[in-house]
């Protein structure tokens, strides 16, 4: 039976149903997965410098190369998911992981690796945009900002459950083990996301491709919500600027570039810490199966700390989550070198600082989708994201050259912590978006 009430509308105001929960789950996965091929190249590391003599200079940049390729492809294929679909990008996001991953496990020498990480960083980039932007459209009002921070938390996650596999499996096997894995498990979601994700319905109101009433109504039919009868006509519909030159515009350009130097600071200080975490351990003299232990309780800290903000934003203002949470990230940055002494200590700090850094990563997911409206969701997430892996760029490479100069551990990490102590006091002035002007017309 159809209806004449916007199916937008009913999607935002009526309960969720377990195919929307299924979609969430599935956009929590590939954020897993992003997590984990992020992280391989820091569980490689060791093995990698070991193979092939690298120093700490040559080993920062490597660290770094594929976050080059998330900035481009979080802008590049964030701002095609507003035009061409987010189901389309988020399955051909995968597809290059997948390749990228493989080639990766094979690579001959220090230049193919490199290749092939910048290749699954472009990949990765767009998963990131489009997943957010699917899951925000799938959901209600009640549960959006709880969802899309829990699938921001899918990230350290996919961490966690990787260095819990990686941590035995680096006992028997060499480096390549990371991206092998990363294959198998990139290779996985393509059939899920092809069969359980649909096409959104903001983007199929708004883009209306060929069939598009027909593909609202069967997708709302298996959400098991009332389709539509009909598309309303163009003049009727909501009243949106897409495009990422709009993101610049009167009204978004100041929270653009607010969450856009705000998230730069904060994931400069993040991927320091992930990232030289390993390596960190291991010049320490410890394994690099121990080194993955301390990572992988840093990262259980992480999913922790994504579901507690999630949480807690169903009831506390999400600003005011993320200003605690990016303080108490500086802090336990900070701390981290002078709680080395032994693995005990080494994993209650890594946890503290993972607590409260995911929590961050997964809040600023959250702002995302309560400060763009849905037409440019995901151009505004890919453009955040993408200018943001400047700061992930960054932050693997600057310690690389300032342990190169001689700078003690805990010096280097006093200046990484920065970040997140500067993106904290951005967090302040963030206000809330204008609501965009909607017609009173329904289907």
């Amino acid at each position: 039976m159809a209806s004449n009430v916007n199916a937008i509308d009913r999607l935002k105001s009526e309960p969720m149903n377990v195919g929307q929960w299924v979609i969430v789950a599935i956009c929590i996965g590939t954020l897993a997965l992003d997590g984990y091929d992020v992280l391989s190249i820091a569980f490689a590391a060791p093995g990698i410098t070991q193979e092939w003599g690298l120093s700490k200079a040559v080993l920062g940049i490597v660290l770094s190369i594929e976050l080059a390729g998330m900035a481009g492809g979080a802008i590049f294929l964030g701002s095609l998911a507003d035009s061409h679909g987010r189901r389309f990008i988020m399955l051909s996001g995968i597809t290059v992981v997948t390749l990228g991953m493989f080639v990766a496990g094979i690579a001959p020498n220090i230049y193919v690796l490199g290749a092939a990480r910048l290749v699954t960083g472009v990949g990765i980039g767009g998963i990131m945009a489009t997943a957010t932007a699917t899951c925000s459209d799938f959901c209600n009002d009640k549960n959006r900002v709880m969802s899309v921070s829990l699938v921001a938390g899918g990230f350290p996650f996919g961490i966690y459950l990787g260095a819990s596999f990686l941590a035995p499996l680096l006992k028997q096997y060499d480096w390549r083990i990371t991206f092998y894995l990363g294959t198998f498990l990139s290779f996985l979601f393509i059939p899920l996301v092809y069969f359980y994700v649909p096409e959104t319905i903001s983007f199929l109101n708004r883009k209306r491709p060929a069939g598009a009433l027909e593909k609202i109504q069967k997708t709302m039919r298996r959400l098991g919500h009332t389709p539509p009868e009909a598309l309303p006509i163009v003049a009727e519909q909501e009243v949106e600027v897409v495009g990422v030159k709009s993101l610049f515009g009167p009204n978004l350009r100041y929270i653009t570039l607010l969450l856009c130097f705000a998230y730069f600071a904060n994931v400069m200080t993040y991927y320091y810490f992930v990232k030289w975490l390993p390596t960190a351990v291991t010049d320490l003299g410890y394994t690099a199966s121990q080194a993955a232990e301390v990572l992988g309780v840093a990262s259980l800290g992480g999913v922790l700390g994504s579901m507690g903000i999630s949480l807690c934003a169903r009831f506390i203002p999400i600003r005011s989550l993320m200003f605690v949470s990016l303080m108490l990230t500086a802090v336990g940055v900070a701390l981290f070198p002078h709680f080395t002494d032994s693995m005990a200590n080494m994993k209650m700090i890594g946890f503290f600082a993972g607590t409260f850094v995911m929590a961050a990563i997964s809040g600023f997911f959250g702002l995302f989708s309560s400060s763009f409206p849905s037409s440019v969701l995901g151009s505004g997430s890919g453009m955040v994201l993408g200018i943001g892996r400047g700061g992930a760029v960054i932050g693997p490479m600057i310690p690389g050259f300032l342990f190169a100069a001689g700078l003690a551990f805990e010096n280097v990490a006093l200046i990484m912590a920065s970040g997140s102590f500067l993106a904290g006091m951005a967090v302040i002035f963030l206000h809330k978006k204008k609501k965009p002007v909607r017609s009173t017309e329904s289907f």
